[in-house]
């Protein structure tokens, strides 16, 4: 239904006329936008300051809007809290790209600014990020949110139809309670016994954090709740995608210690040898990667 009238679609409609002249099966997450002043106003100046963003068809947002919404600032927003006209606001911001990015920009992995900063419940410098993954047999953004249907244009604008929508990411203790990712409790933990020796950041609270964290059976016979051990899983200051993890690099850790990445044939990639099972885990303040141990 989606992609048969898309051809017909004059390309120079402003936001609004596109949306609620062609587009219906779109329309409850158009009519929060047109409530919101902030990204209203930007869809109509998108001609002086070009702006791509992506849209949920009606149906799953609606099922999405009716989720409870999680503890925690982030999860809030995360759940779509309908009831808070500022964190729609957000929720709208990180929708929203700088710039024109039609599918053909996208080719495999790409870490994009969105235009979500709100240091009240984001921490990553400059804004919040989405992935966005393409190839010859797959075309998705967050966490295998599928195309609908791409490179809808307006004035000022392109527009992308995706089949579920799309929310900032967990706070890092949401994001391990939720995934299941045990590692991430104990080095939230240690990170808020004090200073002490060891330098490991409150990594719940800090900005631009990058986690290391051992997969659930390597922690069978060890504890990481110390600073000292925690600091080893931890780069502090910097968010490092999978992007950014090429093979020669090395990074430090809130506990000094050096970081080497390797790769294989496959493009597996290996942080000290270990190899990182599950990549871009996006949390509220940076990435976490689950690594073997």
């Amino acid at each position: 239904m989606v992609a048969t009238s898309m051809a017909q679609i004059p390309t120079n409609l402003t936001f609004h006329k596109l949306t609620t002249q062609y587009l219906p099966f779109i329309s409850i997450n158009t009519a929060y936008i047109f409530n919101d002043t902030r990204a209203s106003q930007q869809l109509a100046n998108a001609v002086d300051n070009p702006v791509t963003i992506f849209l949920s068809l009606n149906t799953p947002f609606q099922q999405y809007d009716a989720t409870p919404p999680t503890s925690g600032a982030a999860g809030q927003i995360e759940a779509a809290s309908v009831t808070s006209a500022a964190l729609n606001s957000d929720l709208f911001q990180y929708l929203q790209l700088d710039g024109l990015h039609r599918s053909t920009s996208f080719n495999g992995t790409s870490f994009m600014r969105t235009r979500f900063n709100d240091t009240q419940y984001e921490h990553v410098s400059g804004g919040q990020n989405i992935e966005v993954f393409r190839n010859e047999t797959a075309f998705y953004v967050g966490t295998g949110i599928g195309f609908k249907s791409n490179d809808l244009e307006f004035a000022g604008g392109i527009l992308h139809i995706v089949d579920h929508p799309m929310a900032p990411p967990y706070s890092l203790g949401n994001t391990g309670t939720v995934l299941g990712i045990n590692a991430i409790a104990g080095i939230i933990q240690a990170s808020v016994k004090g200073p002490g020796p060891s330098v490991l950041p409150n990594i719940q609270n800090a900005s631009d954090v990058t986690v290391f964290a051992p997969q659930n059976s390597a922690l069978k016979n060890a504890s990481i709740a110390s600073p000292q051990v925690a600091g080893n899983f931890v780069v502090s200051g910097s968010v490092l995608y999978s992007t950014a993890l090429t093979a020669g690099t090395s990074f430090l850790t809130a506990e000094k210690r050096k970081l080497f990445v390797t790769t294989n044939a496959s493009g597996a990639i290996f942080v000290n040898g270990s190899r990182i099972v599950e990549s871009d885990i996006l949390t509220a303040n940076g990435v976490v990667h689950v690594i073997e141990r």
